[in-house]
């Protein structure tokens, strides 16, 4: 098997699906249009958050599962599923897969986000918001590294509730240890969630062709449901939440935490310049001599069975229903681990952090930090 390697940065490259991306100072433009539409609230930056989060992820388990906390929460669009025949597998940017049949053949239905009539500050009901054409969310940001936005902002909310995300009513939480649970629902709306998709779309290829898949094979799928666009965002979204106060009704516009945590004059972009070391310690990764972590073998370990989970609920969720459950339920078991590829995929992370952390301005621990004061 030839060399794999797991993408968490990337370069923005113009294709046929999307020619064009907006920079950091655009998106933050379109983002605080959002903030005006909360008028006095715009400074509630745990409720308004959660809003511009669901611009773009509200539909399938967000509510139910992942961020149950924010589920009343308004979205000030209307978002909906809408059959697309046209789409091209694999592609990350429809927002369903569902699987028929013994080969898992994929059919899309496209998330579509329009302006409700009377909407107080866009007049145009029915259209497709800026800030959700093109898929905005992905932007340039100021040191050309390409990010996915929409995926900082996930993390960013999921921090603000947290919870053991399982298939249980709350009062039945205490029974996670029976069906598959990830204990921290940020790391399963981010990074466990996209390796998941990589992990069950390997599942899915595997049992479609009937055979093992090629090295080649793999990485196209990890480069599709993993891109380095999302992995960047993923590692984001949980350094963020420990740099600045997120669960306060009394401070930051959200458009302001992220121009400081990218803006080089911001006092939060030491932390975004250590953004690698920093997730290491958020996610459990100690001990850094410079080449390894003395912990990884434990590390590995533990993610692993957390990792498995996340790609059950990911398998239920891309079949019918009654497949869906009997593949999910193998998956949890363990009987489905030679295509899933976890421990793989799960080094190839590791591996790319490693990489990126020699790159930074320190090699050691970043300190402890309180949080960023506003101005």
């Amino acid at each position: 098997m030839g060399k794999l390697y797991q993408p968490i940065n990337t370069h923005f490259e113009p294709a046929s699906v999307k020619k064009y991306a907006i920079n950091l100072e655009k998106f933050l433009e379109l983002l605080r249009q959002e903030e005006v539409y909360y008028k006095q609230r715009k400074h509630d930056t745990q409720d308004v958050l959660s809003h511009v989060r669901k611009i773009f992820y509200d539909l399938f388990g967000w509510n139910s599962q992942l961020i149950r906390g924010a589920a009343k929460i308004s979205n000030r669009y209307i978002v909906k599923l809408v059959p697309d025949n046209s789409a091209s597998y694999p592609d990350k940017h429809f927002a369903l897969i569902k699987r028929t049949g013994q080969t898992c053949e994929p059919s899309h239905l496209k998330r579509e986000v329009l302006v409700r009539e009377g909407d107080w500050l866009n007049f145009n009901a029915g259209t497709v918001p800026e800030i959700y054409q093109n898929d905005n969310q992905e932007v340039v940001l100021p040191d050309n590294l390409y990010c996915d936005l929409g995926h900082v902002l996930a993390g960013m909310d999921a921090t603000n509730y947290p919870m053991t995300v399982a298939p249980l009513p709350d009062k039945l939480m205490w029974l996670r240890f029976l069906v598959p649970h990830v204990e921290n629902n940020a790391f399963c709306a981010t990074w466990l969630g996209d390796i998941a998709s990589s992990a069950g779309e390997c599942l899915f290829e595997t049992i479609k062709q009937r055979r093992d898949l090629s090295a080649e094979e793999i990485q196209i799928l990890i480069n599709a449901f993993a891109p380095g666009t999302d992995m960047l965002g993923n590692i984001d979204s949980i350094v963020i939440p420990h740099v600045y106060k997120l669960n306060t009704h009394s401070g930051w516009l959200v458009s302001d935490i992220l121009n400081d945590y990218y803006s080089q004059q911001g006092k939060g972009y030491y932390f975004m310049q250590r953004r690698y070391s920093m997730f290491c310690q958020i996610v459990g990764l100690k001990g850094w001599d410079g080449v390894r972590f003395e912990n990884e073998r434990q590390w590995l370990a533990d993610y692993k069975k957390q990792l498995r989970s996340t790609t059950a609920f990911y398998v239920y969720t891309r079949m019918p229903k009654l497949k869906g459950l009997m593949l999910a339920l193998k998956v949890w078991l363990g009987l489905c681990e030679k295509p899933l590829k976890l421990q793989q995929l799960l080094i190839l992370l590791l591996e790319a952090l490693k990489i990126n952390i020699k790159l930074e301005p320190i090699s050691e621990e970043v300190k402890s930090v309180d949080y960023v004061e506003a101005n």
